[in-house]
């Protein structure tokens, strides 16, 4: 159900945030789907995905002692469209009750600011890039969907901005945390797509591997580069490749598939 959980706890030690990074064991959905597919617009049964959410709830809140399934009554999450538009949790633009958990879309969004203790929000992926900013002075953190065209436009840069914007964020008090992703191992692109590297990166090359004459594309990299550019020292990015490893859901890989997600909440 989750290959990786952690906390992280704030500058005052009386909060923090809580995450998870989900895989694809443990849910209810069929082929090709199975079996933990967290998205409604996969194309699965809105019911199934709906019992999936509420179960890896029940067990995201026996990831720490202070919680129980009676305290989480709210999940948020966006419409994600490869954007680089932030929003925040309070925004709403569609809401829906479901097994006694209410289901909040902020609208199309690919970076959602998270504000209001536990009330626990996901960004969905099958090969883009799950990501975490927490700002442990503030205790607000954000989630972010970056694939290749939220790295190529920066949308870490920008997420750190609009935190900056609202809650006065500095980046030596931001942990960042990157989930699994496609990597260089299996992200192969086309000579359009190099190009484009070519003209928002001074050095493109850095991020590209070269296999019998075709072309690697290494965004974990491109990511890491920018967190360290930003001032962000304090980050974590898993190795872990969703197209070759079985254990997540891989657009790439299988076409017609599930999402996994890194989920999140403010405690404190």
């Amino acid at each position: 159900m989750f290959a990786y959980t952690d906390f992280i706890p704030n500058t005052s030690k009386n909060g923090g945030v809580l995450f998870a990074l989900s895989n694809r064991y443990g849910g209810y959905s069929k082929p090709p789907y199975e079996s933990l597919n967290l998205a409604f617009h996969t194309g699965d049964e809105s019911a199934v995905v709906e019992r999936n959410i509420t179960h890896i709830l029940e067990h995201f809140t026996k990831l720490d002692s202070r919680l129980d399934s009676q305290s989480i009554h709210t999940l948020t999450y966006m419409t994600q469209i490869h954007a680089l538009h932030c929003a925040l949790d309070t925004d709403c633009a569609q809401e829906r009750e479901s097994m006694g958990i209410r289901l909040r879309n902020v609208g199309e969004a690919d970076a959602l600011l998270l504000t209001r203790p536990y009330t626990p929000a996901m960004v969905l992926v099958a090969d883009c890039n799950p990501i975490l900013f927490f700002d442990c002075a503030h205790n607000v953190a954000t989630l972010i969907h970056a694939g290749r065209a939220g790295v190529f436009g920066r949308i870490c840069s920008k997420t750190l901005a609009y935190m900056r914007e609202h809650y006065g964020t500095r980046a030596s008090d931001v942990f960042a945390f990157v989930g699994a992703g496609i990597r260089k191992c299996c992200y192969e692109i086309q000579e359009d797509v190099r190009k484009e590297l070519e003209r928002v990166c001074s050095e493109p090359m850095r991020y590209i591997q070269m296999r019998e004459n075709r072309y690697f594309l290494d965004l974990a990299l491109m990511l890491a580069d920018e967190l360290q550019n930003l001032g962000i020292v304090n980050t974590r990015v898993l190795p872990q490749c969703s197209s070759c490893e079985g254990e997540f859901f891989s657009y790439r890989r299988d076409g017609v598939s599930g999402r996994f997600a890194l989920i999140a909440m403010l405690v404190g």
